[in-house]
């Protein structure tokens, strides 16, 4: 029997057809078949997936329609919503509860009224007030639109050379899709580090993976305009230098699209975004706000936070359409800010506040940084680091990041869902987490967090992290640092100052240590060295703290002080030389070369490799034998020489007699060739062969960056 019509049924108008937007129209009419739903977008797509977008530009997503499968009229269809593109809501009037809205295609402007109201306005890309900026070829990355433009223009114009400014999110997945298309990319960003969400220890690792794979991170740098006459050419940095480019991309943030709030009466909240309760409800009667225009709040401290995420913008968006129909179970829940993004081989993922954060809101932070395998090695498991966060009063998780090739959007999600639910790092321990040798350890990453960290919080095994150290050191103190990890090992490297009493001998050598002088012990990661650090506190060490995440985190953390401090502050990092190695298949002596120079003055010197002919094929013996002088190739692939790598070096360097480079002949005094001897001329073949045009390399190497660095 046909359902009895209502008098005047609800009329629900809704601002924005994105995530949230149709998110509110989908719930809505699955709980009232009866109201009448309309839905303006000033754009022509609805409910894409904005952070696909990156991977279209570069191909890994043929075709944009993949990236909003569901258009208006299949939404109209499904839900018997009145989708409105290309309409533009211009104005509202809250006492009488009507819109002017102006067609975009015709200009026409009419009436409509609302019962209920909801913004979905969604979030606007920041464009720097620069000069230039409005030059064809400079893009920001919002909409399909924006990416179909960028498409184009990389199809057509064939760019060498590309400029991303910021590097949030969107910012690294570009920079990464560029670089696979084989363009060059300059990162600029005006903060000290790369990735904001980050504390700037887990950052750096960031950074090394972009420098690994060719791209030039500029911090602490400014865009101060962009050259160009009918299209860009350069972007002028606030160091003066000019940075060719024929593609630049706007990266550095968004802000929320308020101005129809602000006509309507709404209040903003304190981040600038629109101020709603738990159901979505604005302070204006029948307004709701969701999505990147609307306010949440964090679960730890209960303040207002704005973090414009497609999965909260779905969840906000859902809870208003239920408020809307009646419902009464639905109420947002606060955020933590959870992210995770590729960065070419590595996974960096981040929850809850960071150790910075954490101390700006009031705690007391006891910090731990865990390097372990994501499954089990005898399978393949490749290691990640996961820096956690813990309050030391109440030992709740506060936070955590992680970086890795692999496995960290399963720690992540976990350590976010026991942040969200209160746990204390004390509970992590007794997580029933899936194992199997294929998927994680039999004490998951996650395990060992919470132990080392609850033994920490308690004060029965305090952490010390190589920051706090180092700084203690610099005060003056008196520390005694013990290396407990094998003789080989601390030959590599070790702590400075640091003895070093293997574990195995720390028994019976005790007597050399001061008990009443502050110790810190250390390993490779952490785990011998909580052992030791139980050593030396059970045979009476008044103070014993140990190393968070060990000599590998600390030599992380001293490569990051060094680039941080080795220039004058007056010089930014756009300064340093630039030198390019070419052979002739990027497969062996550029490798060395390059290996060698960022091993030893990587930060005093940008360096690149290629190869000028066809053969890409990687020499493994080459990678084995630089190893032994401590450098590595692992950051290198094979890639082809471009005009732009030219360009932008300051000396280019031909290894090997077969070399053929005919450079233009501005570039010409920058070129210098290396006769590299074949020893195999003389009988050595085998390793010995290729240590011995290692060495010839190392000996130029050191050559030519006293040079560029006297």
């Amino acid at each position: 029997m046909p359902m009895p019509a209502s008098p005047r049924a609800q009329r629900l108008v809704i601002v924005g057809a994105v995530a949230a937007g149709t998110s509110v129209g989908a719930k809505a009419r699955r709980n009232d078949e009866e109201m009448e739903i309309v839905i303006y977008e000033r754009d022509r797509d609805i409910s894409y997936s904005g952070c696909g977008l990156p991977y279209f530009i570069g191909g890994t997503v043929p075709d944009a329609d993949d990236l909003h499968p569901r258009d208006a009229a299949w939404f109209a269809k499904r839900y018997n919503i009145d989708i409105r593109t290309g309409h533009e809501v211009i104005s509202a009037d809250p006492a009488g509860r009507t819109l002017l809205v102006r067609d975009l295609s015709s200009g026409e402007v009419t009436a409509d009224r609302y019962d209920s109201l909801v913004l979905a306005t969604g979030a606007t890309s920041i464009i720097p007030p620069v000069p230039g900026v409005n030059l064809p070829g400079v893009f920001a990355l919002r909409s399909v639109r924006d990416a179909e433009a960028i498409k184009g223009w990389l199809d057509d114009s064939s760019p060498e050379q590309a400029v991303v400014v910021g590097s949030g999110f969107i910012g690294l997945e570009v920079a990464e899709q560029l670089v696979a298309s084989g363009i060059g990319v300059t990162l600029v960003e005006r903060l000290p580090q790369v990735i904001p969400a980050l504390d700037a220890d887990m950052a750096f690792r960031v950074q090394e993976e972009l420098e690994r794979h060719g791209v030039t991170v500029r911090l602490n740098t400014s865009m101060a305009g962009l050259e160009g006459d009918t299209r860009v050419c350069g972007v002028r940095l606030d160091t003066g230098e000019l940075i060719a480019a024929q593609l630049v991309i706007l990266a550095v943030g968004v802000r929320p699209n308020t101005d129809l709030a602000r006509d309507l009466g709404v209040t903003i909240g304190e981040t600038g975004a629109i101020a709603v309760d738990p159901s979505m409800r604005t302070n204006v009667e029948g307004v709701y706000a969701v999505g990147d225009c609307a306010e949440s709040y964090s679960v730890i401290t209960g303040r207002p936070l704005w973090r414009p995420l497609g999965s909260t913008a779905n969840k906000m968006g859902r809870i208003a359409g239920d408020a809307i129909t009646g419902g009464t179970t639905l109420e947002h829940r606060g955020i933590l800010g959870t992210g995770i993004v590729r960065v070419f081989g590595l996974a960096v993922g981040h929850s809850g506040l960071t150790e910075t954060q954490a101390r700006a809101e009031g705690f007391d932070p006891v910090v731990l940084h865990n390097t372990k395998p994501a499954h089990a090695t005898y399978l393949g498991g490749k290691e990640l680091t996961i820096k956690a966060v813990a309050d030391r009063a109440s030992g709740r998780l506060l936070g955590a990041q992680a970086v890795g090739p692999e496995g960290v959007d399963k720690r992540i999600d976990v350590l976010a869902t026991a942040i969200t639910f209160g746990a204390t790092v004390a509970d992590l321990f007794h997580l029933d987490l899936a194992y199997s040798p294929p998927f994680a350890t039999t004490k998951d990453p996650v395990h060992y967090t919470g132990m080392a960290l609850e033994t920490a919080v308690r004060g029965r095994a305090p952490l010390i992290s190589p920051t706090d150290l180092d700084e203690r050191l610099a005060r003056g103190e008196r520390i005694q640092i013990v290396n407990v990890r094998a003789a080989k090992d601390y030959a590599k490297s070790h702590l400075p100052g640091a003895v070093n009493i293997p574990l195995a001998d720390l028994r019976r050598r005790v007597g050399e240590l001061d008990p009443q002088v502050p110790t810190v012990t250390y390993c490779n990661k952490g785990v011998t060295g909580n052992a030791a650090q139980n050593v030396l506190l059970a045979l009476g060490l008044a103070e014993v703290m140990n190393l968070s995440g060990g000599n590998s985190t600390y030599q992380t953390h001293t490569r990051q002080m060094q680039r941080a401090t080795s220039l004058p502050s007056t010089i930014k990092p756009s300064h340093l030389p630039h030198v390019l190695f070419l052979c002739v298949h990027n497969a062996g002596k550029s490798q060395m070369a390059g290996a060698l120079m960022r091993h030893l003055y990587g930060d005093r010197i940008v360096v690149t490799t290629a190869g000028t002919g066809p053969d890409d094929a990687v020499d493994d013996a080459s990678a084995r034998i630089v190893a032994e002088l401590g450098a590595s190739t692992a950051g290198e692939h094979p890639k082809a020489v471009t005009a732009a790598m030219l360009d932008a070096a300051d000396r280019i360097i031909l290894i090997g007699p077969d070399v053929q480079l005919n450079p233009p002949e501005p570039l010409a005094d920058r070129v210098e060739r290396w006769p590299i001897h074949d020893p195999a001329d003389d009988g050595i073949e085998g390793d010995e062969r290729t240590r011995n045009i290692r060495d010839q390399i190392a000996n130029r190497v050191h050559a030519l960056a006293t040079e560029l660095t006297s």
